[in-house]
């Protein structure tokens, strides 16, 4: 699988500690997901047997050490085909 880019020059795109601008742009099968402009990472959904089209939004966050997530200002709106 092929990389986005360098991962410590992407890392430097995150602002630890301060809010961050998250852009998540999901078309079709195809999702993008970008942090202050700089794309992080792009997929396809292959699997048009199990992937679902409409339905439920939710946010992840990984397993790891205690954090705290925070959001604010969500705005969601639909594209034009």
């Amino acid at each position: 699988m092929a990389g986005i880019g360098d991962k410590d020059e992407l890392q430097k795109a995150v602002k630890k500690g301060d809010w961050n601008t998250y852009r998540i742009v999901a078309k079709g099968n195809a999702m993008k997901h970008f942090v202050h402009g700089v794309l992080m990472s792009e997929l396809e959904d292959l699997d048009a047997g199990k992937r679902v089209a409409e339905g439920l939004l939710g946010v992840q966050v990984h397993v790891g050490p205690p954090m705290s997530i925070e959001y604010r200002s969500i705005l969601l709106k639909r594209l034009k085909d």
